[in-house]
């Protein structure tokens, strides 16, 4: 990450801190309005997001919500329909069983806690292609997981050119994200920003943009 530094973290934080607020303001709606179709279309979004791009993601997935696919469709349909997102035949399963289990209405009784670090494992157990750092994304863009560290390869070496972590690891076991997720919480605590926000200003380095 060139020429970049805590400093420059705190100029884009404030920079950057309204539209971040908005974004987060934005995902805390959801999660009060509880309403299980919008829910369900953010995790459809969130198993998308796999070595995909996340524009390309958010459109198909609510391209799958319009035309009423994402509940009635078969996997063949969705796996037409959320095309080109790479490995769309297997995210086509992962969202049918998805679908299957929590049809509109159970995913926020699902989610009820005051736990997210036990509502993250269990996501991760019960629903298939969905690893650490989906759950993690999924939780973050409904609002109550704003403490959680999204550690896709981007992060992971922002992370590494500020000396969180030595190197990237080829893998990620369930522990060691959990680690990586604790030294990640520790250097926003020790420069006084906000994970979610760190989140997003890494970002905004390199798309020089806000998504979700």
């Amino acid at each position: 990450m060139e020429n970049c530094d805590i400093q420059t973290l705190h100029q884009l934080c404030y920079q950057l801190e309204f539209q971040i607020h908005l974004r987060i303001n934005s995902f805390k709606r959801l999660w009060t309005e509880k309403d299980g179709q919008y829910l369900l279309l953010e995790l459809v979004f969130c198993l998308l997001t796999p070595q995909s791009n996340a524009y390309l993601c958010w459109e198909k997935a609510l391209e799958l919500f319009n035309s009423g696919k994402l509940y009635n469709g078969t996997i063949e349909e969705i796996s037409t329909i959320i095309h080109p997102v790479r490995f769309k035949n297997n995210k086509a399963k992962f969202i049918k069983q998805a679908v299957n289990v929590f049809g509109d209405s159970s995913l926020n009784k699902f989610l009820q806690g005051n736990d997210i670090y036990s509502i993250r494992d269990k996501l991760v157990k019960t629903v298939s292609g969905l690893g650490y750092k989906e759950a993690s994304h999924f939780l973050r863009n409904i609002g109550i997981g704003l403490e959680l560290a999204i550690l896709d390869r981007h992060i992971l070496r922002c992370l590494r050119d500020f000396h969180v972590i030595n190197t990237i690891p080829d893998t990620l076991t369930p522990q060691r994200y959990k680690d990586i997720e604790y030294a990640m919480q520790e250097f926003c605590e020790n420069i006084n920003i906000p994970i979610s926000h760190v989140d997003f200003i890494f970002w905004y380095l390199k798309k020089k943009s806000l998504f979700k």
